[in-house]
């Protein structure tokens, strides 16, 4: 596997290496055709686990009440959509290819995260299974270094099936795994191990 994560001047270079760990393991498990890496400037939480965005809808109450005729509201869909961060905080998208036993740094056409800000409305319907159908999406957070915690997000394509799952990580006197969510905590220690 040649699939580098880039490390900034922010990051801790021993989450780093946990990263790197866990992309081999996630590489061997599923040989998806293409791999990206989406760094997130600072930590996030599980809540962007299948968030796709916020929009509106119609109010129960009746507009006396409360003078709206519709409030937001926060939508999870059934097909995943990428998770809409703003753009200033997606601070790099890395993009390889499967080419014969190795993961190659390649020219994306189209990036999982547009670079200009758009309406909740449009975010609700850039849907993964339309982006590829063999790919693994890893989201990591920056400023690991200062913070002390880290948090991971995957997103697993394979044809119409998309496995998902978050897991965060404490550094004390090295990393350790925190709350996890959509995944076994064996199967997420697992690929921290993978050498």
């Amino acid at each position: 596997m040649t699939a580098k994560i880039h490390s900034g001047l922010t990051d801790d270079n021993d989450f780093i290496k946990l990263l790197e760990s866990m992309l081999r393991g996630l590489l061997a498990e599923q040989a998806p055709e293409q791999l990206w890496v989406i760094q997130i400037d600072n930590w996030f939480d599980h809540k962007w686990l299948g968030f796709s965005g916020n929009g509106s809808v119609g109010s129960e109450f009746p507009r006396w009440l409360f003078g709206y005729e519709s409030v937001k509201k926060q939508f999870y869909q059934e097909k995943l959509t990428f998770p809409p961060f703003n753009p200033n905080r997606v601070l790099g998208q890395w993009s390889y290819a499967h080419i014969g036993t190795e993961y190659i740094e390649v020219p994306a056409l189209a990036l999982p995260h547009k670079t200009e800000r758009q309406w909740s409305e449009q975010n609700l319907q850039r849907r993964v299974e339309d982006f590829t159908q063999s790919a693994c999406f890893v989201w990591y957070s920056a400023n690991t270094l200062k913070n002390g915690r880290g948090s991971v997000m995957v997103y697993e394509a394979t044809g119409s099936s998309i496995r998902s799952w978050f897991a965060s990580f404490n550094r004390k006197t090295e990393w350790t795994l925190g709350a996890i969510k959509g995944a076994k905590r064996a199967d997420v220690a697992a690929l921290m191990k993978t050498e």
